[in-house]
């Protein structure tokens, strides 16, 4: 088995302005979880197996003399850049070929733009904004849907912390707002905009965020106060310039959202995932997805968890459904049972099953 988990620094806070380090998993946690893994029967690792800086020959993937396609499962966690078209999620599809691949980079694709991720949670019959997608050229085409909707957000797909995020309070804007990027940006700029109809709420006190792991919701959590910018009477938005996460306190989440919640990461099919959820108008909405879900070691801690046991348990179910007899070692010393997650493998499919699975049947419950 391969690996690629690399820690955050400085126990997993963030330097000023280092992007980076956002998501990672704190150091203790990573360490811990190297401590446990041997304890796993009859599983070689290789760690440290860093796909960002392998190259693919032939159509296989290689870290230094290291044939990753030769590997009997692949696992990962690292920051990465959002381009579409950049060498790691290539390189994790071409490696998915030939074996499990966790997390999927076709569903960690998905998750990552906001247009997909949206599509597959409605698709799951799971309450998101309502959307339009138009290409830059026909930007016409949303003229109708904004005079219905009378405003809109405009939403960089692969957007993150709130950064591009703007309201559209009609179509002359959004025409001249496309006009202007064409002339000065051209083809450094998206082929799409992404518009979402507008969710009334009242910012901080309507907003949950969450952060989930092989199922399970870890934690909720809010953004403090000055983390949100208003846009107008009832639109608000988080917005982090500086792309650093944290100024979070702990939270209960209600029931309804944290079943929503579960039932969005069964949706994207992620193990580790986050979704940031609305009270809008009374109805709960999911607003933004984050397939790097904020890791907080405080927040773990006050909730009675550990992210290094929750992983080394993810792993085990994983090893267990490689071998086949649902069990890849020692139970690891969590408080509390927890069921196995079923997975299929099988050549040429990851762990996470297809793009596109069915609607979620339910949610699992930790003992």
């Amino acid at each position: 088995m391969g690996t690629f988990l690399p820690p955050a620094s400085l126990g997993g806070a963030a330097p000023r302005g280092a992007r980076g380090e956002v998501g990672r998993i704190p150091a203790d946690d990573q360490a811990l979880l190297m401590e446990l893994l041997p304890g796993l029967k009859d599983v070689e690792f290789l760690h440290g197996l860093d796909i960002r800086r392998s190259c693919i020959r032939n159509g296989k993937v290689y870290c230094g003399e290291v044939c990753l396609n030769e590997l009997d499962l692949y696992v990962w966690h690292a920051w990465m850049a959002r381009d579409p078209g950049g060498y790691t999620l290539e390189a994790l599809r071409t490696l998915s070929l030939d074996l499990p691949v966790v997390p999927d980079p076709a569903r960690f694709s998905t998750g990552l733009d906001k247009y997909r991720a949206h599509l597959r949670l409605s698709r799951a019959g799971l309450p998101v904004p309502d959307t339009i997608l138009i290409g830059r050229h026909n930007t016409e085409a949303a003229a109708p849907v904004l005079a219905e909707w009378g405003r809109a957000m405009l939403k960089p797909r692969l957007g993150a912390y709130g950064q591009g995020v703007l309201l559209v309070e009609d179509f002359t804007t959004l025409r001249d707002l496309a006009g202007y990027l064409e002339y000065t940006l051209a083809a450094a700029t998206e082929g799409t905009y992404l518009l979402e109809r507008i969710c009334p709420s009242g910012g901080s006190a309507d907003w949950f965020g969450t952060t989930l792991v092989n199922g399970s919701l870890m934690y909720g959590y809010r953004k403090r106060s000055h983390r949100f910018t208003r846009l107008a009477d009832d639109v608000w938005k988080v917005y982090d310039p500086e792309g650093i996460g944290g100024d979070v306190d702990g939270c209960d989440v209600p029931a309804p959202l944290a079943r929503l919640a579960q039932l969005a990461q069964q949706a994207l099919g992620l193990p580790l995932v986050g979704f940031d959820l609305i009270v809008s108008e009374g109805r709960p909405v999911i607003v933004d997805e984050n397939t790097f879900p904020g890791l907080y070691p405080e927040l773990f801690a006050a909730a009675g968890r550990s992210l290094g046991h929750e992983l080394f348990a993810l792993v085990g179910e994983l090893v267990g459904d490689l071998s086949g007899n649902g069990s890849g070692g020692p139970e690891a010393p969590t408080r509390g049972s927890r069921p196995r997650t079923a997975l299929q493998a099988g050549p040429g499919r990851s762990l996470a099953g297809r793009e596109e699975p069915g609607t979620p049947s339910g949610v699992r419950q930790r003992a």
